[in-house]
């Protein structure tokens, strides 16, 4: 979300339009980045959840909105900065 919304905004700024590689390419960077910090960050969510005696539901709920609610943000977020970095307005008759 932060390299590609950067690259993106310089991009669209200069009126470059990026291969398709040089697009996607930092959407990989910020997801892999991503992913690894919540992997950093799983194990003590979990054993937070375990100490805390939730409930099935609850702890569900909770690891969702920890760990897949903000990987969904960001890769959402991260597309959309490169897909409006490759846009290209149609020429109107």
């Amino acid at each position: 979300m932060i390299i590609s919304r950067l690259l993106a905004r310089k991009r669209i700024a200069a009126g470059i339009r990026p291969s398709f590689k040089a697009a996607w390419l930092p959407v990989a960077a910020d997801i892999v980045i991503i992913a690894v910090l919540l992997a950093l960050l799983f194990l003590p969510a979990v054993s937070l959840t375990i100490v805390m005696n939730l409930s099935l539901f609850w702890r569900i709920l909770a690891l969702m909105l920890v760990i897949y609610a903000p990987l969904q943000i960001v890769i959402i977020v991260s597309t959309i900065w490169a897909v409006r970095s490759r846009w290209e307005e149609k020429e109107t008759k």
